[in-house]
């Protein structure tokens, strides 16, 4: 097992790097790795108790934290209840948060779905994080903050990914005005997924956004992305998810612990060298 990183900060390997593999196999190879964090896909169609079990005995037995359990997508004429089951996964194996996005063509239903899971998770300390991203109906870091803004509970909040960030035209000086009027640290964004990539989209079509954002992301600091910038806007202490979907990484190393390994190495000595460990 690598050393733990000493880092004041969770460094998370995000569930969608590693997809193909179980949630509890992945625990064990982010924790070996040296990350102090870990992203749990939860598929509801083979979730099974028994992997419930699994994954709390696997970070139970780590010592590492699930810094959030993905992805509850918003459709519509879904039952408002029909994700409920998620919550009581993040509650059991207490997820700091919860990932949605939103396919509501409109917005008024997406804040009813979100107002909605914000108080499924009361009396817990976990986050229900929006993320937005050009290929859902929350396709804007202003519609994300809309519907946040207007639902108003404290259990909601807003994911940035750095590859959305710039895909959707945002900016990091729009990050920086939401985390310089927060009244308390991370209270709008309690946490912020990291990647690299090209300045610009080659194919702006749906196939290739979703080319994009799945298959063609590489390590920080690989790319052109205005990384630094961004990490320097919301501080040393916020946590980072590792959201490095890459063809490349997945055919460069097909085994689960190489590539954990490899992105944890790699991106460590991306923020070693920009002292935001």
């Amino acid at each position: 097992m690598n050393p733990r990183s000493s880092q004041s900060r969770l460094v998370s390997l995000a569930a969608g790097v590693v997809q193909e593999f179980s949630p509890e196999q992945v625990i064990y190879a982010a924790a070996n790795a040296g990350f102090n964090a870990v992203g749990v896909w939860c598929d509801l169609e083979t979730w099974t108790n028994e992997r419930t079990e699994k994954v709390k005995q696997a970070l139970a037995e780590t010592g590492i934290t699930a810094l959030d359990i993905e992805v509850v997508w918003f459709r519509p004429d879904e039952p408002l209840d029909k994700h409920n089951r998620v919550i009581d996964i993040a509650k059991t194996i207490n997820a700091k948060n919860i990932l949605c996005v939103s396919s509501e063509p409109d917005i008024s239903d997406t804040k009813k779905r979100f107002k909605y899971f914000c108080e499924q998770v009361a009396g817990s300390d976990i986050r229900v994080v929006l993320e937005f991203l050009a290929i859902t109906e929350i396709n804007s870091l202003q519609k994300a903050v809309e519907v946040v803004n207007d639902v108003s509970d404290p259990r909601g909040a807003i994911l940035i990914d750095a590859l959305h960030l710039q895909r959707t035209g945002a900016t990091i000086e729009d990050v920086a005005n939401l985390i310089s009027n927060e009244a308390t640290p991370g209270q709008l964004i309690p946490y912020v997924q990291i990647c690299d990539a090209t300045a610009t989209l080659a194919d702006s079509t749906y196939a290739g956004i979703l080319e994009d954002a799945v298959h063609l992301r590489s390590i920080p600091g690989e790319g052109e992305l205005p990384l630094e910038a961004l990490l320097d806007i919301i501080g040393p202490g916020m946590p980072l998810s590792l959201e490095i979907r890459s063809r490349v990484l997945r055919e460069q190393y097909p085994e689960l612990q190489d590539r954990a390994d490899a992105v944890f190495t790699r991106t460590q000595n991306f923020l070693t060298a920009l002292n935001c460990l």
